[in-house]
């Protein structure tokens, strides 16, 4: 027997009794790096964001159409039942002129800012307590995003929990009531809803289920957004994402396909007129590449006459011919951008 073998089976000798109490520690410290997929959180939070989804919008029958119907010729209204709409002219609040009527559903409904956020199976919206979104405080739980002073907290799934004390208990208190009570009502105000007030989001499938459950004719009313989105982990960085311990190695909603989907939205919307867009995240990115790529799908919305995209990273790039403004963090002194 050569010295060579002999040398590698003392070694197998040596080392196996090693190998065999790091897999053992292994397994019962670190069942992560063993069960690669099955035990992520990352996976448990998507599974609980699928759970909890929003249903899709219901096809409404016609009799069910909140807004006041198209006066129908006695000819045909037997092939167009529609729902009955009583006569309100005894209201003294309809008895007004319509120029006044106008402005009080603004004032009641919009010039607002509407935080959307995710409840179980449903979307919740609250009015913000201060009068411009970039006033009102962002926290952040270790894992997204939260405005926990103005609209309560979420958990690590991004659901929207109830605050205790005397902040909000629930949602929608002050804003469908007025809506549901009539449909004149309905019909004259629910456009200062979608086109006065700004629609914050948080979280990006939050946005992507808001298109789905509104109606088309609604959503496309709408003229301002306001996003803040944290990332978790560098898109479009193959070579970081590799040294996560899930496969995949990003759940939506952080993956690239929910990211690209998302503008993909926003680009067909036919009003929007401003969007600003905060991004945060802690480490920044690898190379210019993966920026250049992560922005990519912004450049596809060019409607918006304002259109700010902050970060929170530095960089020396600034997306020249782009439709947006790209504002980068003020670089401290003796530090490059």
């Amino acid at each position: 027997m050569s010295r060579s073998k002999v040398a590698n089976i003392a070694l197998g000798v040596l080392c196996g009794p090693i190998l065999c109490c790091w897999i053992a520690f292994a397994s019962c410290c670190c069942p992560g790096r063993l069960h690669r997929h099955g035990e992520s959180e990352d996976r448990k939070r998507f599974e609980r964001r699928q759970v909890m989804s929003p249903r899709p919008l219901a096809v409404r029958p016609p009799e069910r159409a909140l807004t006041i119907p198209v006066p129908i010729p006695p000819t045909e209204r037997h092939k167009n039942a529609r729902g009955k709409t009583l006569n309100q002219s005894r209201s003294r609040l309809l008895s007004l002129p319509l120029e006044l009527r106008q402005m009080i559903w603004r004032a009641a409904l919009g010039d607002s800012t509407i935080h959307m956020v995710l409840k179980k199976n449903k979307l919740g919206h609250l009015r913000c307590k201060e009068s411009r979104t970039v006033d009102c405080p962002l926290g952040y739980n270790g894992k997204t995003l939260s405005r926990a002073c103005c609209w309560g907290a979420v958990d690590r799934a991004n659901i929207w929990q109830p605050k205790g004390g005397n902040g909000p208990k629930h949602t929608d208190g002050n804003v469908l009531p007025l809506l549901q009570s009539c449909r004149q009502i309905y019909s004259e105000a629910i456009e200062y809803l979608y086109t006065t007030n700004c629609f914050s989001f948080y979280d990006l499938d939050c946005l992507r289920y808001f298109s789905c459950t509104t109606l088309p004719s609604r959503f496309s009313l709408i003229r301002t957004l306001d996003i803040e989105w944290c990332l978790t982990w560098p898109i479009y960085d193959p070579v970081a994402q590799s040294f996560l311990l899930t496969s995949p190695a990003l759940y939506p909603p952080h993956d690239e396909a929910t990211w690209e989907e998302t503008w993909r939205v926003i680009a067909a919307m036919p009003n929007l007129n401003f969007i600003r867009v905060s991004l945060l995240y802690f480490d920044g990115f690898r190379d210019r590449r993966c920026e250049r790529k992560m922005l990519a799908p912004m450049r596809k919305v060019t409607r918006p006459k304002v259109f700010e995209v902050h970060v929170s990273w530095h960089g020396d790039e600034h997306a020249e011919d782009a439709p947006f403004t790209l504002i980068r963090p003020v670089a401290e002194d003796g530090e490059g951008q």
